[in-house]
């Protein structure tokens, strides 16, 4: 049986079922175009909070803008209130989202300690109001990315994935460790597997996805419809089509620099000169892992001061290799 093929999400058919999915501070346009390219059949946005949305700030408008030929588009979604959830969902039904999800998954302490995220697992009764009220806000393809729960003593996803589907949820994903783990440890995927017996509804699973041979391997033991990848993609946006392609090559270091030349240029052309240097210090330093000389180059870049001169660093690198 073919493990990588077309799926259906609620209304919404993908090409395949690799998604890249929604990552806070890297998600945003430039990423999923990328990641589009190279294969992926649908890209998550970086997630939205849904107070946020309501107050329309220019700062959180830039985090749903794409392009169409970034297509099919998913919006991540957060919060803790089922009634701003709802009408934050309402009012992005206007914009060009195909797929809405809600972060039930973040193990950040700031989104956690005011109930969002990853809380949301401990308290199943406001997952199911958020849940309708999302699903009751829109008629388009409606998801939940969850954990398998709080922490060991507390795993209750197939308890929350439940819920999701029984309100209506399209899909559920679910990142194999517990907040308590937070990106630490070893993902554990038989809670993808649980969550997969217990569903009708596709289940997509997250977590330690790093090459075609991962990818095989959690469609084999979970039998899960889909896979989302997230950290091992940034900076490698050739990791979906190292999946989808057993002949594909990696590519050398010289194409590696000359990507992330091009994720910095659009960066700047979407987030502005400063926001765009700020988040390139970080996402560069995947792009260069293992490539000799690699400490001196991220010196020069973290002092750099500007988009301009970070080009150059990087021309020069490239040059030296």
């Amino acid at each position: 049986m073919e493990k990588f093929h077309p799926i259906k999400i609620g209304t919404l058919s993908l090409k395949n079922n690799l998604i890249a999915a929604p990552m806070a501070g890297l998600s945003a346009l430039p990423y999923r175009v990328l990641a589009m390219e190279m294969g992926c059949a649908l890209a998550m946005s970086e997630m939205v909070s849904a107070e946020g949305t309501i107050r329309a700030g220019e700062k959180t408008k830039r985090y749903f803008k794409n392009d169409e030929s970034v297509r099919p588009f998913g919006l991540q979604v957060f919060g803790a209130n089922p009634e701003s959830i709802g009408k934050s969902i309402e009012m992005l039904s206007s914009e060009p989202v195909d797929l809405f999800d809600i972060n039930m998954g973040c193990p950040v302490h700031k989104v956690c300690k005011k109930g969002a995220g990853a809380a949301l697992m401990k308290n199943p009764e406001l997952v199911s109001k958020i849940v309708a009220a999302a699903r009751k806000a829109t008629e388009k393809p409606l998801t939940i990315k969850i954990r398998a729960g709080w922490n060991s003593k507390s795993i209750n996803c197939i308890e929350i994935a439940k819920i999701a589907e029984s309100c209506g949820a399209d899909a559920v994903a679910i990142h194999a460790r517990t907040r308590e783990q937070e990106f630490s440890g070893k993902a554990d995927w038989s809670h993808i597997a649980a969550v997969k017996s217990a569903l009708k509804i596709p289940v997509i699973g997250n977590g330690d996805i790093k090459s075609r041979h991962d990818a095989l391997e959690m469609i084999e033991q979970t039998r899960c419809d889909a896979i989302m990848i997230g950290r091992a993609a940034i900076g490698n946006p050739w990791i979906f089509r190292a999946i989808l392609d057993s002949d594909f090559s990696e590519p050398g270091r010289k194409e590696r620099l000359l990507t992330a030349t091009r994720h910095l240029e659009m960066l700047r052309e979407f987030l502005g000169e400063h926001s765009a240097a700020l988040a390139m210090r970080s996402i560069i330093s995947w792009y260069t892992k293992g490539i000799p000389g690699v400490k001196e180059f991220m010196r020069n870049i973290q002092r750099s001061k500007g988009t301009a001169e970070m080009k150059s660093l990087i021309d020069q690198f490239a040059a030296n290799i």
